[in-house]
């Protein structure tokens, strides 16, 4: 068998041995160290506070735990783990500014960066900060170019944001890199139908219901495109099966109205523009629509 080690590796001199071993340990616990600007913490208070973080955090008493997690932060400023933990903390709390601000000290701190992937991304959505979440969801990209969890997230925000071509080379992409991978093609089969090709985006969704009986998004895609083509029966009972399963997904309920109204079945369009009116109160359009109707009952 040949040998695990150089062939011409020697032994290394006893204080050369005990050098490297020093080395390593104080690789290893390094992060644990204070910097010079930190607030020192004995080892005994370190482990309390982390014991009562980790309780806090394990029972969902974010409030309470923030107050010890923030103690170990400041103590080790460059240490990952508690950077990570406040920014789930922050989450929780809806302090999302303050998370975003975390996950990227996460990214600069870290050995494994892609881990605060896509909680980044996420954390500027909340916010509403479009271009900042899909900047984000590129830092992600560059860790692991194939990644198809930064792949999704990307494509999805770029399509959030109307860049219909670019989302879908995107999941065109994570397609390629992950099989059988729903969302993704599922959102292939959305951008597909965006950009007039109703017959491609059919058979992706086809394909996803066909694997996934239930999945409600692939549904969606498959009864619009059914109904772009001309298939208003194969239309209708997809998305039929999709309002079966998500009664509060408004967009059947708004394409379900507009097959209605073609259908001069008045009582479905009112019915189905009324969920509409419950569900999105913001939607006037729909409740123009439903007014109108209403009237010419």
């Amino acid at each position: 068998m040949r040998s695990l080690f150089h062939p011409k590796a020697q032994p290394l001199p006893l204080a050369a041995s005990l050098l490297a071993l020093g080395a390593f340990y104080w690789g290893l616990f390094r992060l644990q160290l204070p910097d010079a600007n930190s607030v020192a913490l004995t080892p005994e208070k370190s482990q309390e506070l982390q014991d009562e973080s980790a309780v806090m955090r394990r029972f969902g008493k974010w409030n309470r735990a923030l107050a010890p997690t923030l103690r170990l932060h400041a103590a080790y400023p460059e240490n990952h783990i508690y950077i990570g933990q406040l920014a789930e903390i922050y989450d929780h709390m809806g302090r999302y500014a303050d998370e975003s601000a975390m996950w990227e000290a996460y990214v600069e701190h870290a050995p494994r960066p892609i881990e605060a992937c896509p909680q980044i991304g996420q954390a500027y959505e909340k916010q509403g900060k479009e271009t900042r979440a899909i900047a984000a969801f590129e830092k992600c990209l560059t860790f692991e170019a194939n990644n198809p969890d930064s792949l999704f997230y990307l494509a999805r925000a770029l399509e959030r944001s109307g860049q219909t071509d670019r989302a879908a080379s995107l999941y065109q992409l994570g397609v390629a890199a992950s099989p059988g991978y729903s969302d993704l093609e599922t959102g292939l089969a959305r951008m597909r139908l965006r950009q007039g090709k109703p017959e491609e985006a059919r058979d992706l969704a086809a394909a996803v219901v066909r694997q996934s009986p239930n999945n409600t998004d692939a549904l969606l895609v498959l009864g619009l495109a059914c109904q772009r083509l001309g298939d208003r029966t194969g239309a209708r009972n997809y998305l039929e099966r999709g309002v079966k399963l998500a009664d509060t997904y408004v967009d059947f309920h708004l394409a379900l109205a507009n097959m209605a109204e073609q259908d001069a079945n008045l009582d479905s369009a009112i019915e189905h523009y009324q969920r509409v009116a419950d569900l999105d109160k913001t939607n006037t359009e729909a409740a123009r629509r439903l007014a109108l109707l209403r009237r010419a009952r």
